[in-house]
């Protein structure tokens, strides 16, 4: 019987830290999302984005660099939610008066305080976090939160205004 040679094909260093650190991705992806499927898309996408660098780049630390493509992904999405948030502003009669467009450091400026936003709100504690993000981006009442958190009113009040005074206080510099 004649041996047929097959290609192998050759799982890149990517894929294998991809499956090995699937659940430690889900969990950091918790500090910045409370939605369950929410975080599985976003595990996808990264994956996918991470998986194209690749075939154009070496990636020395596939673990890290998964960490980081996912990051900017939740940042990208938090940026098109708020951005959505600032059109329905807008169109209820909140624009700003000026309606020429930003400049490029004005623009910059904003993307700075974007990333330090994110990073201070996943800075919160957990329940605050979840609190925070669910009425902030997810517009849920409070009535709501507490319900699906399994906490009063007021502690839903109470995590809200914390992090909105942590948040305030961290960025402080940047305001």
């Amino acid at each position: 019987m004649q041996k047929v040679n097959r290609p192998q094909h050759r799982t890149s260093g990517l894929s294998v830290a991809f499956v090995e650190n699937t659940r430690y991705l889900k969990k950091f992806l918790k500090r910045f999302v409370s939605n369950p499927q929410d975080i599985e898309d976003i595990v996808q996408e990264a994956y996918l984005r991470a998986f194209l660098a690749e075939r154009s780049q070496g990636i020395e630390c596939p673990k890290a660099f998964l960490s980081r493509v996912a990051q900017n992904v939740v940042f990208t999405k938090l940026k098109k939610k708020s951005l959505l948030n600032a059109k329905d502003l807008g169109e209820a009669g909140f624009s700003s008066s000026r309606d020429t467009a930003a400049s490029a450091d004005e623009e910059a400026e904003a993307q700075e305080l974007l990333v330090q936003y994110c990073k201070a709100v996943a800075a919160l504690p957990d329940k605050c976090r979840e609190a925070f993000l669910l009425r902030k981006i997810y517009g849920l009442r409070l009535k709501e939160i507490a319900v699906r958190m399994s906490l009063s009113v007021s502690s839903v009040e109470k995590y809200i205004r914390q992090g909105e005074l942590t948040c305030k206080a961290y960025l402080g510099d940047f305001l």
